[in-house]
């Protein structure tokens, strides 16, 4: 004889997995949407009207705002010469520093990292930052708080004198992998 009683659909595990699976989804897709574009706040010829562009790539000086946050390259400087005869590129390639801006534009904190960036030479190579070739002026990792602001600077390593540079940002987030490009020429 089975004395066990049946349990409601409530009360089984599998119920509830299903439940958290589809409200993931429903987040991940109502979430996902947020920011999705990235705008051009540079130069708008006097119209604030006009429709903000929706673009990826960027000029130095543009500013590309997206997800509550705002980054800008102020500057790029080649040849760069550390001042020390121990960090000195390889042979047939330069340093390059690159300045950038990030501003946040939500209403808590956000977290920026110097691995959101990497360089891309015109063969296509993407290289994390030369953490050797900068002393001061580096931007580090960390934190801003609503509408805190940070500059700082970034190195890499690339063949000397390449003209198609880029500096991508890419945010490693759970709903949404944004790319961004900066062309450095």
């Amino acid at each position: 004889m089975n004395t066990k009683e049946k349990k409601s659909v409530f009360k089984r595990w599998w119920f509830w997995v299903i439940v958290v699976i589809v409200l993931i989804g429903i987040g991940g897709a109502a979430g996902g949407n947020k920011g999705d574009t990235a705008t051009n706040t540079g130069s708008n010829n006097g119209s604030q009207d006009q429709k903000a562009e929706e673009k990826t790539e960027f000029k130095i000086g543009e500013t590309a705002t997206f997800d509550d946050k705002s980054i800008t390259v102020t500057d790029v400087q080649r040849n760069y010469d550390t001042g020390n005869q121990f960090a000195q590129p390889e042979s047939g390639k330069e340093f390059v520093i690159v300045t950038v801006n990030i501003v946040n534009n939500s209403d808590s904190n956000l977290d920026y990292n110097t691995f959101e960036f990497k360089m891309q030479d015109s063969n296509g190579v993407q290289q994390n930052e030369a953490i050797t070739a900068l002393s001061e002026g580096k931007l580090n990792s960390g934190s801003l708080a609503k509408g805190g602001k940070v500059t700082g600077k970034l190195a890499y390593e690339v063949p000397k004198d390449d003209k198609g540079l880029k500096l991508l940002y890419q945010n490693f987030s759970f709903f949404d992998n944004k790319a961004i490009t900066f062309n450095l020429q």
